[in-house]
């Protein structure tokens, strides 16, 4: 009985240590947490790693970048148009808030079509010069590029893109706003990617 014990008592101390164990996800480790308190595999908030990249889960088939669980980035970084977690395939929709801060050593990023909204402040204070969105009815909501200030043209691609006049606060670099699928008008138009004491302008350039 008292060899019982003991062993129970490790396995419970192991456990209050590290409550969800690393499992191999297609070749990579994925490590689970869950900040908001949530148990079970695909729980809605459940936040996992895939390479080295944290997703949070969003519904049973959706999850997001998230910036909940930091992460470190350097040079060229990809994300994937799907994960896998727990034997489940995910579609990543969305970039969440401060995904991607202060990723100094990040010299250019790759979005896949698959995603559809790129949150406020998924983009801070990082090194990029250039970025392409290619995909269709994406959301761009208010500084979601916030004070990249290396930032220098930016291309939305898709169909029917909805982007915030204020996506690229601070951006003090950025020269050209490539736009597919808004009213031609706005061709040549200035938008202003500083602040309102501190102006700074690109050109929106219309593409078809």
């Amino acid at each position: 009985m008292m060899l019982l014990a003991l062993l129970t008592a490790g396995v419970t101390a192991a456990m209050a240590q590290n409550p969800f164990a690393d499992e191999p996800i297609d070749g990579t480790s994925s490590t689970s947490t869950n900040p908001n308190g949530r148990t079970g595999t695909g729980s809605t908030g459940l936040v996992f790693k895939y390479g080295n990249m944290h997703f949070k889960i969003l519904s049973d088939k959706t999850v997001e970048v998230t910036g909940e669980v930091r992460s470190k980035y350097e040079g060229r970084v990809e994300i994937p148009n799907q994960v896998t977690h727990a034997g489940k395939t995910y579609k990543v929709v969305a970039i969440g808030e401060w995904a991607f801060q202060n990723c100094s050593k990040m010299t250019s990023i790759v979005i896949p079509k698959s995603i559809q909204l790129i949150k406020s402040n998924a983009f801070f204070m990082d090194e990029l010069t250039e970025v392409f969105i290619p995909g269709d009815n994406v959301k761009i909501k208010k500084s979601a590029f916030l004070s990249c200030q290396k930032l220098q043209v930016v291309t939305i691609n898709g169909k029917t893109p909805r982007c915030s006049s204020k996506a690229f606060r601070l951006c003090t670099k950025m020269r050209e706003l490539r736009i597919r699928g808004i009213d031609p008008s706005k061709n040549g138009k200035k938008l202003n990617t500083g602040s309102k004491d501190t102006p700074h302008y690109a050109v929106i350039k219309v593409i078809r």
